[in-house]
């Protein structure tokens, strides 16, 4: 599976100001889904441990970041005749490799993630074959064997499965499965 793009393009702020609609959209929705979560004040939780605290902080600073982007794409000129041309044909390979991206991380959320696998186990996979697959055509580039580029996944996936894991359990004190 080659996946060779072509150099990178500027992107055209039409394109920015819909991302920036989309991004806004997703923001505000995980933020009022954070919102109207249960405070649980019948268990006398501390405001700073309530469920839902992270998901609303994360949700308006995407829909902020959003709000950036757009602010962005509307001063170089996203609304003018020029910029509401179509836009060029996307690059077959830039493609797949969003199709490996997407499919990677729904089979993450979807299958490997509540699967009855241990959550370390399930992020360390995801990360060693995210990193595998998608970092190949670079790490050939570089002279590594493919064993040397597995074995380099894994040990990122490993440390990194750590991180995510124990951060969640020992700083954000959520039970995972």
């Amino acid at each position: 599976m080659s996946m060779e793009i072509e150099e990178d393009r500027p992107v055209p702020p039409r394109i920015d100001l819909i991302a920036a609609v989309v991004w806004m959209v997703f923001g505000a929705a995980v933020a009022v889904g954070a919102w109207r979560m249960d405070r649980l004040e019948h268990l006398n939780i501390n405001p700073y441990e309530i469920p839902g605290l992270v998901p609303f902080v994360l949700g308006v600073t995407i829909f902020l970041l959003g709000g950036v982007l757009a602010w962005r794409a509307l001063g170089q000129g996203a609304l003018q005749s020029q910029a509401l041309a179509p836009p060029e044909p996307t690059d077959p390979a830039l493609l797949r490799l969003m199709a490996w991206v997407f499919g990677l991380m729904l089979g993450y959320a979807l299958i490997l993630v509540g699967s009855g696998i241990p959550f370390w186990l399930a992020t360390l996979l995801f990360i060693a074959v995210f990193i595998g697959v998608l970092d190949r055509e670079r790490q050939e580039v570089l002279g590594r064997t493919r064993l040397q580029q597995w074995v380099r996944a894994l040990v990122y996936a490993s440390v990194w499965s750590a991180v995510v894991s124990l951060s969640f359990e020992h700083v954000f004190l959520v039970r995972l499965p």
